[in-house]
């Protein structure tokens, strides 16, 4: 009980710091641009490893690849309907606060808490869904900075 709570109170701080980031205008840089989907990436795969003992590889392999197929022409929809700004640096953008990704992050990965911590029964095909949740979370933020990198 104690290590869902530390889990539960982690998220809770990870969702507040993201519902912040994410109801901001960014500055982007262009050196800086492939950094948080690089870290989003090292991130997910640390986490989806965790649930390898107890999902089979090819289980998880099909739900990533899922998540990735249906992530990617999302986020490069919702890159293109991003409002980009350019500012007096030739090298920083000014990228729009937008609800969407806020509400995708949100729902991935309070998805996959609660499927973890109130349905541990719920099944391999079950928790390796909670992968692909993951998978779609990423490879949208991936093809959107994608986009975004083509209006520098």
């Amino acid at each position: 009980m104690r290590s869902e709570l530390s889990t539960l109170i982690t998220l809770l701080v990870l969702a507040v710091v993201i519902v912040v980031r994410f109801l901001r205008p960014i500055r982007m840089r262009a050196s800086r641009l492939w950094l948080a989907p690089a870290m989003l990436v090292v991130l997910s795969l640390i986490v989806i490893g965790g649930s390898a003992e107890r999902t089979a590889p090819l289980t998880i392999a099909f739900a990533v690849i899922a998540g990735v197929v249906l992530g990617l022409p999302f986020g490069l929809l919702r890159g293109r309907h991003t409002d980009v700004r350019a500012t007096g640096d030739p090298n920083v953008l000014l990228v729009a606060p937008s609800v969407v990704p806020l509400i995708i992050w949100l729902v991935a990965y309070g998805a996959r808490f609660a499927l973890r911590a109130f349905l541990p029964e719920a099944g391999v095909t079950a928790q390796a869904a909670s992968d692909g949740l993951l998978a779609f979370a990423v490879a949208s933020v991936i093809a959107s900075r994608y986009v975004i990198a083509q209006k520098f």
